[in-house]
């Protein structure tokens, strides 16, 4: 592998964005949401310290999508045949994703609910209910998704 100077490094940096923002639909939604939600937290006037919170579950939702994209390509590459260790591999990564997302939202409605004047109490309540449905839902699906096809697609799981 070569050495490369700084700006050959931000040229693959940007390479790879570019490369996971033209490939995955999941990444495009990503980056609509964080425009939509940094536009509206500018019109709000939301205060710098919660901006920090919101640049975090943004970043946060991004490089977990990025990583779950990388091992999704890479366990491709490892194993083109179905593999149900490699089925489990890729429902791990895509789980830190729903992780990182859930905490988005969370923050989400503590800062624009705290902007419209949300009572905290109701807040909590709010927050106490999103993570009691993602852990229900969790919960419920439970078992195995059956899937007729056997490939190790990124979008079959």
């Amino acid at each position: 592998m070569k050495n490369r100077n700084i700006l050959q490094s931000f040229m693959c940096a940007f390479s790879g964005m570019a490369h996971i923002l033209r490939k995955e639909r999941n990444m495009k939604v990503h980056f609509a949401v964080a425009l939509f939600v940094v536009v509206l937290s500018m019109m709000l006037n939301i205060e710098i310290d919660s901006m920090l919170w919101i640049f975090l579950a943004i970043a946060l939702v991004l490089i977990t999508e990025v990583l779950n994209t990388f091992f999704e390509e890479l366990l491709n590459f490892i194993s083109p045949k179905y593999h149900v260790a490699i089925k489990h591999m890729k429902d791990l990564a895509a789980g830190g994703v729903l992780t990182a997302a859930v905490f988005a939202v969370v923050v989400a409605l503590i800062i624009f609910g705290k902007k419209a004047g949300t009572n905290q109490v109701v807040l909590a309540d709010i927050v106490f209910l999103v993570y009691l449905g993602t852990i229900a839902i969790i919960s419920i699906w439970g078992g195995e998704k059956k899937s007729g096809s056997k490939k190790n697609k990124s979008g079959d799981r």
